[in-house]
């Protein structure tokens, strides 16, 4: 048994990926978690830090300072952060998991013998490059972390082929794939409705998903399709738009709604009474070109037909298992045209493609290899 922390720059009950390891590890080690008002976690020591205060004008223009002058350490160590540095030093642990790029210097400066593994969920430094204030502020800064800090690591994990190849080329990283995979549930596929094919699309207001473009989909399929959005409230502006948009289609009689989100453990029992699990992502960046979300595994947990665009590593799955239909190209008018096509039958036997691989690709598959890995890594 090992003493271990999860480290994390939000909730670590309910981010899934960081939650999912958590809760692999708690039966076989004692296990800390610390993140942003962190929720407490059953059979886990769950510690807290602050989130970050927004900026006044005169700490924005010292920020645009910093990074003028290359004056990384203001912007590792700010002022919520140094709350980890105090646990790090009353704490001696033995491995430390750290899912923020962000974090590594501090978990690298105050590990007093820890190993460390780091979780590489995206590539940093395109994490955000469809936003100009950000390339002008974080992408340098996540480019000299990726040099400076990721060799350090005893192990990095990453989400994706894609991104796997990427470290490996720009920084000479070789990252373990470690896929987003939830938990096993046992459940077999619902029956359809053909007159009421049930679409799900389930994830946070994020305008890089372009949910718009799920919503727009919807406008030219069938009269025998139906649309839920189970939304979390990220942005409220564009949560606004997207009401607006659901409102003014509900008025033409469109079968399609904003549902309230469920609680994270209940995301895949919920969606499983689905028939369609839709993911419209397009490809902006190079993480959203090679994403390969938590959200597609959810829905294969959950025994759904996939509905894709031709994203890169999803669309090699669906295609593999033939668990779903993709789109030829990354239009609404392509997606639209894709399902209008498909008959109950057919997505009833994607559903049960769904089902056979759904045993196969779950959490206890990744403990394996997570065991394995923590047994290296220890040595």
């Amino acid at each position: 048994m090992a003493k271990i922390l999860v480290l994390v720059a939000t909730n670590p009950a309910t981010n899934p990926r960081p939650a999912r390891i958590i809760h692999s590890l708690k039966a076989q080690h004692e296990v800390y978690a610390m993140g942003i008002h962190a929720s407490l976690i059953d059979g886990v020591k769950t510690l807290s830090y602050p989130s970050f205060k927004k900026r006044n004008i005169f700490e924005e223009l010292a920020l645009y300072a910093h990074v003028a002058l290359r004056k990384w350490d203001k912007l590792i160590y700010t002022h919520n952060r140094l709350d980890i540095v105090q646990v790090l030093q009353s704490n001696r642990f033995e491995l430390i998991i750290c899912h923020d790029l962000v974090l590594l210097p501090i978990v690298l400066a105050h590990k007093y013998g820890a190993r460390v593994i780091f979780d590489a969920r995206e590539f940093y430094p395109a994490q955000n490059d469809t936003n100009l204030r950000w390339r002008m502020l974080f992408a340098r800064f996540n480019d000299f972390l990726c040099k400076e800090y990721l060799h350090q690591a005893d192990a990095v994990l990453t989400v994706s082929k894609g991104l796997q190849e990427r470290y490996a080329s720009d920084y000479g990283i070789d990252c373990t794939l470690f896929l987003s995979l939830p938990a096993y549930h046992e459940l077999t596929p619902s029956s359809i409705d053909s007159n009421n094919i049930k679409i799900v699309y389930h994830g946070a207001t994020n305008t890089n998903r372009m949910i718009e473009n799920t919503i727009e989909v919807f406008d030219r399929l069938d009269n025998r399709f139906c649309l839920d959005l189970m939304l979390v409230n990220t942005d409220e502006v564009y949560m606004r738009k997207l009401h607006n948009m659901v409102r003014l289609r509900q008025i033409e009689g469109r079968k399609i709604s904003i549902i309230s989100p469920v609680n994270f453990e209940e995301i895949i029992p919920f969606t499983s009474n689905y028939d369609i699990g839709f993911y419209a992502l397009a490809p902006l960046n190079f993480n959203l070109k090679h994403a390969l979300p938590n959200k597609f595994f959810e829905y294969i947990q959950a025994r759904l037909a996939l509905a894709i665009m031709p994203s890169i590593e999803m669309r090699d799955i669906v295609s593999e298992h033939n668990i779903g239909v993709i789109a030829p190209d990354f239009t609404p008018s392509s997606m639209a045209h894709s399902l209008n096509q498909l008959s109950s039958e057919q997505i009833y036997a994607y559903k049960q493609q769904s089902n056979v691989l759904a045993k196969s690709l779950n959490m206890q598959a990744n403990q394996v290899l997570l065991d394995k890995l923590i047994a290296r890594v220890l040595e």
